[in-house]
């Protein structure tokens, strides 16, 4: 293998030799190497060099969880000139180039059937572009003059993100917080009536409003608990119906809920949701065969479609997986408890 296959490697499955954000902190170091996880305000960063993990927990008993992971590609020029990219990437890719082009790595991204989106950009001089699945991102010099580099030089590939959709709606805040004061006092047609009117058409604008019109209602915490209970009531209304409008797929929709009500256990809504055994065996009917997923976990080589089912896999069991204590059912949770049991085979050196 090559080092462009690192890096498009990366791009696609949104994995380093199988770790990712669902990595323990032990298995990150186990892989990499110890001895490289130091204290940062965001929390602690384990830098092994061009592969860097920053990390972040609530509480000192909760354990670390990745806030964000990748290649720190504007260190090429160095590393490699000194020999000093990680043991276990030379093992499997050989040695490194000392700069990574643009167009190179979106041909190679190409050549394994995916492709590379541009969105917003936040940062004068750069283009950015993802990859909706792994959610991967990347930066790259658009300008030249501004960051001393060669134009379509690859700065960092870091993960993993959105599409920068709340960018669109920058100077509307006030007013969809207006919005989310206004729904929460509608009647369930009203509020059908409201969605009608205010909808974009078009995409992608119309995916990145119900992104910011749920985002928006999700923070209105921090009053009394009958207060959060009403703001719980409207994300959990808004998420069902954009999965009945298409936003979310039926296996979104349902991880969602789960996330939702291990969130909200605590406040008093649960009389007018669904219970957790019923979330969780939604999401087990709406995602792939037991039997398909242990075939992505072993079958080598995975087609496109494979490894973006992989990745869609191991992102919702990740975030399911704290639902588990609140399952009712013995035989659902032995269910979960198979299901969480394949997350790290799904794209282990794929």
């Amino acid at each position: 293998m090559a080092d462009l296959d690192f890096f498009a490697d990366l791009m696609i499955s949104g994995t380093v030799l199988g770790l990712d954000h669902t990595s323990t902190l032990a298995n990150v170091e186990k892989v990499l190497g110890w001895g490289h996880t130091v204290e940062a305000p965001s929390g602690v960063i384990s830098d092994f060099g061009l592969v860097e993990f920053g990390w972040w927990r609530d509480r000192p008993e909760d354990e670390w969880g990745v806030v964000y992971f990748g290649a720190q590609v504007q260190r090429l020029s160095w590393l490699a000139g000194e020999n000093q990219i990680e043991a276990a990437l030379v093992d499997r890719y050989g040695r490194f180039r000392s700069r990574l082009d643009f167009g190179e790595l979106h041909v190679a991204v190409q050549a394994r059937g995916f492709t590379l989106e541009e969105r917003p950009s936040i940062n004068d001089g750069i283009a950015e572009y993802w990859e909706p699945t792994s959610r991967m991102g990347l930066l790259v010099v658009s300008d030249s003059e501004e960051w001393d580099e060669p134009l379509g030089t690859i700065l960092k590939m870091l993960g993993p993100g959105g599409r920068n959709s709340w960018l669109s709606f920058q100077g509307r805040e006030q007013a969809f917080k207006s919005y989310a004061n206004h729904l929460l006092i509608l009647s369930e047609p009203a509020l059908v009536t409201w969605l009608d009117k205010r909808e974009p058409r078009e995409e992608p604008e119309r995916t990145d409003w119900w992104h910011y019109l749920r985002s928006v209602v999700a923070h209105r915490t921090g009053g009394t608990p009958a207060e959060n209970a009403q703001w719980r009531l409207l994300g959990f209304a808004l998420d069902r119906h954009a999965a009945l409008r298409g936003i979310d797929t039926a296996d979104e929709a349902a991880a969602t809920l789960i996330v939702s009500l291990t969130e909200a256990r605590e406040l008093s809504v649960a009389a007018e949701l669904p219970t957790m055994d019923e979330a969780v065996e939604r999401w087990l009917a709406a995602t792939t065969a037991m039997a398909n997923a242990t075939r992505l976990c072993t079958e080598r080589p995975l087609d496109p479609a494979d490894i973006r089912l992989s990745r869609r896999l191991r992102n919702q069991i990740h975030i399911i997986q704290p639902c588990l204590p609140y399952i009712g059912s013995a035989v659902l949770a032995d269910e979960l408890r198979a299901w969480i049991e394949l997350k790290h085979s799904l794209l282990r050196q794929y």
